[in-house]
């Protein structure tokens, strides 16, 4: 199982008086009919959106978030390329049927946050402050094909507003399946059992398997939801 992992460096920089910081990202892609090329920019594009989103989550409380999710999905996740002054290759390869590659990247933080106060995501009373704990870590793998990225964006927005699911990162992508990391307030078998209240596009969401730290579901009439 490949998961994309994403490690937050600890020392934000000050270059040029631009607000930086360096985020070391992993991104995953299934090759698809051996082209390595494009596995390796999809990856590529996992990676930069995974740093970015680092960030965000850093910089904006889940509340915030939570209220202004379509907005920073619509301004912010589909441009997160433009936030990344530069980037070094860490390590690639070939790994199970997929493309890896890992990467640290400066993310341009000054105007990240500048365009998140301008989305009025960042700058309200409370932003960045006093968020609550970590809570639980839970991977959700999706066995579905989604027909677009904005399909794949609607989702996670889905998710993020479903309680006690406090946010969402995606972390690996490929034509059937997506891999995904939730934080929750309440643990794996809670979550599962709202999400089986669920539908997307007129799909119900099937529970497949809950496990301690993970949750795999469907979203097709194949399945058998469990609790």
């Amino acid at each position: 199982m490949c998961f994309a992992l994403f490690l937050l460096l600890l020392c934000p920089v000050q270059a040029a008086g631009i607000e930086t910081e360096i985020i070391e990202a992993s991104g995953a892609a299934d090759i698809q009919n051996n082209n390595l090329a494009q596995a390796r920019d999809q990856a590529l594009s996992l990676a930069f959106h995974g740093a970015v989103e680092k960030v965000l989550l850093t910089a904006v409380s889940p509340q915030a978030l939570a209220a202004r999710r379509a907005v920073v999905n619509e301004k912010i996740y589909r441009v997160t390329e433009r936030y990344i002054l530069n980037y070094r290759i860490v390590r690639e390869a070939e790994q199970e049927g997929a493309y890896l590659v890992q990467v640290a990247a400066t993310v341009d933080t000054g105007s990240l946050k500048a365009d998140l106060r301008s989305l009025g995501v960042l700058g309200g009373p409370g932003d960045g402050k006093g968020k609550e704990g970590a809570g639980v870590t839970i991977g959700l793998i999706i066995q579905a094909a989604f027909a677009s990225h904005y399909d794949l964006l609607a989702f996670q927005e889905m998710l993020a507003g479903t309680p006690p699911i406090r946010s969402v990162v995606i972390r690996f992508l490929s034509p059937e399946r997506c891999e995904m990391t939730l934080e929750s307030q309440e643990n794996a078998q809670v979550v599962a059992r709202e999400l089986a209240k669920k539908r997307f596009k007129g799909m119900p969401l099937r529970v497949l398997q809950v496990e301690a730290a993970s949750i795999r579901i469907a979203m097709n009439r194949q399945g058998v939801s469990r609790d």
